[in-house]
Order: structure tokens, then C-alpha cells, then sequence
């Protein structure tokens, strides 16, 4: 009997342990990106991101996710133009808030920074706008203070001279504006990255140096007025330098980023105690290996950092960016002997947006690939957004072969169900019939994802496909698929 257990036990805790870890993709017959992650006290996750899968332009969006990635609701939020989450912050008492850009509500058409609030199960509560005229503002990332309000950093475009600056706005819980700080000069400075420390914030990014004719990094110390208490310039070599991200570890905070210098990109790393004096930093020079730092998680459990980079190796047949993610070592982020590290390689462009710790003692990424390709019969119509959860023990999700979930939920295309697509196999001619008049719209792709006719129609519709070689073709309308074969 005690062999029984036993042999149960191990067979359970391997059960849990596979489960812990995880790759998904999501999307539908869009342009899908995953920007923003949390999780939730019950370990489920919240995602937000740009999507056109809906219908028209771009719109904010909502996934929620149980433990283990599957699918339990998604919504999406907007205007009649483009909209797009970038951050999502959760509060326990609260709600959801959604932070991003829009360009439903400008009277110029000018893109803004945009903030919303749904209620726990995603629904609209109020969303709110923030902009100068004549310029774009884009938010890249934002947290909630200490108060339970929430700050947005980002930049603002000029429209007239192409020159932007950071751009940082401060709210209440209710997102009525409590400041706004623009920071700059000459060229493009731009915020990317926002965490706390005890009592302030420390924002990162790059800016314009006139003098030199060079960009560089910064690292900005902030109070809860707007007051700067120092600005920090990041560099190690020469070269344009760029900070991706930050992250707070014990006593001391990490900045990662990369160098360009031509066509070339290389790493930066960089560890600071909490005034801002320098431990340790360095740039990770390899001659043709283009590497960029994303985003980085201090992981408490391990006292570990999490990164997450792409990069392109030209000893490959490597056709873009694909991804990589690796523990360090929160001493000094030694890059030459990382504690762990794992590849994704995609076809096509993918890139991390996002990368958290978990409630586990782990990390998880979201981001997206622009091709979906697991081998049979599964592209969408531009961009996936996928989610990637390594388990506690480092244990790394299998990318290969993931299979397509689908991003829209299904009360939103239930009417799509009962459209007809005949004859199947077809010669020449396939016809489309709606049960509604509603506009729908139609995409055609041949067996390696590339798209060979668009159209909107309603009611019925004959596609003449007389001239296409036979074989198999995915007709895609709205949010469904259709697999045809033309003999």
C-alpha cells in the first residue's frame, strides 16, 4: 500500500508540476498584439493589448485567463478609429484598468493617452482621454500608487516638427488628471518604463544629446508631486543607447536595454543600488548578432532576474527576430553564465511586450508573433499574441506546434455559424450565403498564409476563383475559418 501512494503521489505532483508551465497562442482576423499582463489573486491572468479581430480599425482589449492559459472571456473597448491597450493594473477592490492610446475621441484625429476602468468581469465602467492639441500622445507603460491612483508615462509628439518628449500624467482612482509633466528638448525623448521605489518612482527611456548628436539612456528619480529628483544618464560605450526596462530588486534596481551602433544592436545590462549609484554594467558586444533586451522581473523566490530578448543570429537561416528568455543572477545580471535560459523560434517577427513574476515563484511573458504557422491549416489574418509560462522549476512551455485559440468570444461570432460556403471541393466558382445583411468581411489565403483576396459583402456573394491553381485554400470570414479545396 505504501508503494501505492507513493507511486500516486509522484504521479500527481508530475501532473501538477506539467501543468504549471505553458505557450498559447490567441487570436482571430486581425492584427492581434499582446502588450500588458497581471495576474490575479486566484493566479488566473489578465491581458491587454491592440486587436483588429472584432472588426474595423484597432481596438483595447481584455482576455482573461485561467492558471493554466485556457480561455475565459475576452472584450474589447474603443471608437470608431484605432485603440489599443498597452498596460493592464489590477486592484482587488477597485477593478481593472485598461492603459493605452486612442484616436476615437480627438476632434483633430490626434492619438491620446487612454485610460479605462471595467468592473471584475471586463465590463466598461468609464474611459478617459489625455493629449495637448496638435500633438500625439502614446502611452508605454503605467502602475498604480500608492493611493490606489495610477501615473502614465509615455511621450508627445509634435505633429509640426517630428520631435517628441516624455510625457507623464498622474491621476486619481477616478482618472480625473491631478498633473502632467513634459520633459525634453531637441529631437525624440521618450519613457518606456515606470516602477516604485519606497516613496517615488523611477522612470527609464532615451533621449536626444544635441551636443554629441547621440541618444542615450536616462533613468529619472520622481516624487509623488512631479518634482525630479535627479536624471540619470545610461551608458557604457559609444553608440546610441536605449533602456527597455526596469525592474526593483532588494536594495538595488536593474536596467536593461541595448546599444546601436549602425545596423547593429548589443546588450545592456546594468545593476544600481537605490540612489542611483552604479554596481556593476556592461555591453554585451557581439559583431553582427543583433540582441535587444525587453523586459525584465526581479523573481523574489529565487532572487533571480528574469529577462526576455530578441535577437537574430546571422550564423542561422533565422528569417527575424525570434525570442529568448534566461535567469540571471541578481548580483550582477553575468551574462556570460545565465542560470537558465530558453529559445521560441517562431517564424516570422516576435517580440516580448511584457514579462512578470507569478504567484509560483516563476515568470510569465506575453508579446506576439506575426505569423501563425503549427503546420496543417491554422493562419489568421495578420498577428498573434501569444503567452508563455515557465514553471517554477524551470521548467520551459514547448512553443512548437501551439495549437490557435481563438481571441474573440464565440457570443460575439454565433451568427457566423450558419453561413453557407459551397460547393466543397469547388472547380471555379464558391458561393457565400448570410443568414443576416450584416457587412462581412472576407479574407482568402493559400496554404502558406499569404493572403490572395479581401472583399466585404453581406447577404450572398460568388467568388470566381478560376484562375487560382488547384489545391487547398482558408477562406476566412470574420472570426471563422473555412477550409476549401479547388480540384
Amino acid at each position: 500500500m505504501r508503494i501505492l501512494i507513493f507511486l500516486f503521489l509522484n504521479t500527481l505532483a508530475w501532473q501538477l508540476n506539467s501543468q504549471i508551465n505553458f505557450y498559447k497562442i490567441y487570436s482571430g482576423n486581425g492584427y492581434d498584439r499582446a502588450e500588458g499582463i497581471v495576474q490575479k489573486e486566484d493566479s488566473s491572468y489578465l491581458i491587454t493589448g491592440s486587436s483588429s479581430s472584432w472588426a474595423g480599425d484597432s481596438d483595447a482589449f481584455l482576455l482573461h485567463l485561467d492558471s493554466l492559459g485556457g480561455y475565459l472571456w475576452s472584450k474589447n473597448y474603443g471608437g470608431l478609429e484605432s485603440d489599443g491597450g498597452k498596460r493592464v493594473l489590477y486592484n482587488a477592490d477597485l477593478g481593472i484598468y485598461v492603459v493605452g492610446f486612442s484616436n476615437s475621441w480627438s476632434s483633430s484625429g490626434d492619438y491620446d493617452a487612454f485610460l479605462l476602468k471595467t468592473d471584475f468581469d471586463g465590463n466598461e465602467l468609464w474611459s478617459k482621454t489625455y493629449g495637448k492639441p496638435n500633438a500625439w500622445e502614446k502611452t508605454n507603460d503605467a502602475i498604480m500608487t500608492i493611493d490606489s491612483g495610477i501615473v502614465l508615462v509615455g511621450e508627445t509628439l509634435n505633429t509640426s516638427s517630428a520631435n517628441s518628449d516624455i510625457y507623464i500624467v498622474r491621476t486619481n482612482r477616478n482618472g480625473d488628471t491631478l498633473w502632467t509633466k513634459t520633459i525634453g528638448g531637441e529631437g525624440k525623448d521618450i519613457a518606456n518604463t515606470i516602477i516604485k521605489t519606497n516613496n517615488n518612482y523611477l522612470i527609464g527611456g532615451h533621449f536626444f544629446v544635441p551636443d554629441s548628436n547621440m541618444v542615450k539612456g536616462f533613468v529619472i528619480e520622481m516624487n509623488d508631486l512631479g518634482e525630479v529628483l535627479r536624471f540619470d544618464t545610461i551608458s557604457d560605450k559609444s553608440g546610441n543607447y536605449y533602456v527597455s526596462d526596469l525592474s526593483m530588486g532588494i536594495n538595488k534596481y536593474y536596467v536593461i536595454g541595448y546599444r546601436e551602433v549602425g545596423v547593429d544592436k548589443d546588450d545592456y545590462y546594468g545593476v544600481y543600488d537605490i540612489s542611483g549609484s552604479l554596481i556593476n554594467h556592461y555591453t554585451f558586444v557581439y559583431p553582427g548578432y543583433n540582441t535587444q533586451l525587453n523586459q525584465a522581473a526581479y523573481v523574489s523566490v529565487l532572487d533571480r532576474v528574469a529577462i526576455g530578448y530578441q535577437s537574430i543570429n546571422p550564423g542561422t537561416n533565422q528569417d527575424n527576430y525570434d525570442l529568448s528568455m534566461a535567469y540571471f543572477y541578481s548580483e550582477n545580471l553575468n551574462y556570460i553564465a545565465p542560470v537558465w535560459s530558453a529559445a521560441i523560434t517562431n517564424y516570422g517577427l516576435d517580440q516580448f511586450n511584457d514579462l512578470i513574476p507569478t504567484s509560483d515563484g516563476a515568470f510569465v511573458a506575453v508579446g506576439f508573433n506575426s505569423i501563425i504557422d503549427d503546420g496543417i491549416e491554422q493562419p489568421n489574418g495578420g498577428s498573434n499574441l501569444f503567452v508563455a509560462k515557465v514553471g517554477p522549476d524551470n521548467t520551459f512551455p514547448n512553443a512548437f506546434g501551439a495549437q490557435l485559440n481563438q481571441l474573440v468570444g464565440l457570443s460575439d461570432v454565433s451568427d457566423l455559424e450558419l453561413i453557407e460556403v459551397y460547393p466543397n471541393p469547388f472547380f471555379d466558382l464558391i458561393n457565400i450565403k448570410s443568414p443576416t445583411n450584416k457587412n462581412k468581411k472576407i479574407n482568402l489565403y493559400n496554404q502558406i498564409g499569404k493572403c490572395l483576396l479581401n472583399k466585404t459583402f453581406s447577404g450572398q456573394t460568388t467568388l470566381d476563383l478560376s484562375s487560382f491553381p488547384t489545391g487547398l485554400y482558408l477562406l476566412q470570414i470574420e472570426n471563422t475559418i473555412h477550409k476549401l479545396i479547388k480540384q
